[in-house]
């Protein structure tokens, strides 16, 4: 079979066909099988008008499927709408901006579990009245998590994802060839798709898929594999296994979300690895990483090769040569991006330290994560978001009554003279994105208090 000439050929072509690409639980799909049915789709697709600069929206199903069917759209120069599963998603509701896509493909639309993973489903494709061909060069379009606002149409271009693999093969510690990856995070999440399964591709590792979202399925996938990438929630679930459940495991890396310090405390005793770190945004792809764990949960690591930061005001910026919203007219200064995100830069190693997101400038002093971590400490707290810079609020969930006295005091034992909040907002929960993210943005948490699934109380120290 000869493949066709497009930016991802060579991942697709460089391994033997009797070679493991993928696998789910018991069930394995050789390199050979993946260009077949990679080819064989996109012979189809191309019948349903499917051709370079179409504008398609893929979602559905966890499944092998899902990954073959996004290869062979791209191997028509298609540009891809990557949709988050969810229960009950008809075509009516991807989500779409000014240009909208004139396909839609769903897997498994019939299925009421899509991220209960199966080896094959049907594919539909639907042709969308008023969709128009790309006006760009990207060749794939995904979401940002929506933990500071509404979610953004975030475009990659072919070049900037060769030049992130480029990136990621040259840290020390990523999955090499013949070993097994668990990758744990959706494939519609950035690191998911592009330090998971797109570098197992070009690196030839095994790619092992987690069959359910469930702490069951989560141990499974990891159980036989050599490196683990996940996020904070899955490592907490692989913190709880017993000891020798992870026989094989030389690396662990979380990304998607801030990593509490006891989680890697508890997992490394438990399983002998330390937990590492992946640092980056939808916009950007992988800004900093500390891998293997060395410098702490605190600490993100060190800038990647051929990636740009600055700290202004306390704030990460990261240097994007072109806009990455794909539907807004959003102003580009410079083509510098700011991620909100307050950081810490040491000074003798050049690691980057999370500090929490803010909108606006930061404080060099203020420690938003370790606040949430003191406040997650309280037996009567299931969990914390803390927002500055003035005032700074802590949004806390608990089923006990707290006052703000207690919970001041609380923070004043254990912060010491490092600020602490002024404001207290008592719920039974906090809400969190679709993929398990704290939301920090203040406009959806204030409606989440008027709104609350259960009590709030709000209460001023």
């Amino acid at each position: 079979m000869t493949q066709r000439s497009w930016w991802g050929a060579e991942l697709l072509g460089r391994h033997p066909d009797d070679e493991v690409w993928a696998r789910a639980a018991d069930r394995e799909v050789t390199f050979g099988r993946l260009r077949r049915e990679t080819a064989w789709l996109a012979d189809v697709l191309q019948q349903y008008g499917i051709r370079e600069h179409s504008t398609v929206a893929l979602y559905g199903n966890a499944s092998f499927t899902h990954l073959w069917t996004l290869f062979a759209l791209w191997s028509l120069g298609a540009q891809v709408v990557l949709v988050e599963a969810r229960p009950g998603r008809q075509a009516r509701d991807v989500p779409a901006g000014p240009e909208r896509v004139q396909f839609s493909v769903s897997l498994g639309e019939s299925r009421k579990r899509p991220h209960d993973f199966v080896d094959e489903c049907e594919v539909l494709v639907r042709r969308r009245a008023g969709g128009c061909p790309s006006a760009s060069g990207h060749c794939l379009v995904q979401f940002s998590s929506g933990t500071t606002g509404r979610p953004k149409a975030i475009g990659r271009s072919p070049e900037s994802l060769l030049e992130e693999l480029d990136r990621l093969a040259s840290l020390e510690g990523m999955p090499r060839r013949g070993e097994r990856v668990a990758v744990l995070e959706p494939v519609s999440h950035s690191f998911g798709l592009i330090g998971g399964v797109l570098h197992a591709l070009a690196a030839g590792a095994t790619v092992v898929m987690p069959t359910a979202r469930t702490a069951a399925a989560t141990v499974r996938a990891a159980a036989d594999a050599h490196v683990v990438l996940g996020n904070p929630h899955h490592f907490r679930r692989l913190a709880r296994a017993e000891p020798g459940q992870l026989p094989h495991l030389r690396l662990a890396v979380s990304s998607g979300d801030a990593l509490p310090p006891e989680t890697p405390a508890v997992f490394s005793v438990r399983h002998g690895v330390r937990v590492g770190q992946a640092y980056g945004t939808t916009e950007t792809g992988i800004i900093a990483a500390d891998l293997t764990g060395r410098f702490g949960p605190a600490w993100v690591g060190l800038p990647v090769p051929g990636v740009r930061t600055r700290v202004i005001g306390g704030v990460l910026e990261v240097h994007v040569p072109a806009s990455p919203y794909l539907y807004e007219d959003t102003p580009w200064a410079g083509g510098w991006m700011s991620t909100r995100d307050l950081v810490t830069r040491d000074p003798h190693t050049g690691a980057l330290r999370l500090r929490g997101r803010v909108h606006g400038v930061g404080d060099a002093s203020l420690d938003l994560l370790r606040i949430e971590s003191v406040l997650q400490a309280h037996r009567h707290i299931t969990d914390a978001v803390v927002l500055g810079v003035g005032p700074i609020e802590a949004h806390v969930a608990s089923s006990a009554e707290l006052d703000g006295d207690e919970l001041h005091s609380w923070c004043r034992r254990f912060l010491g003279g490092a600020p602490a909040p002024d404001r207290f907002h008592l719920l039974r929960e906090l809400p969190r994105t679709a993929g398990g993210k704290a939301v920090r943005d203040r406009g959806v948490l204030r409606r989440h208090r008027t709104h609350p699934p259960g009590a709030c109380r709000c209460v001023n120290w």
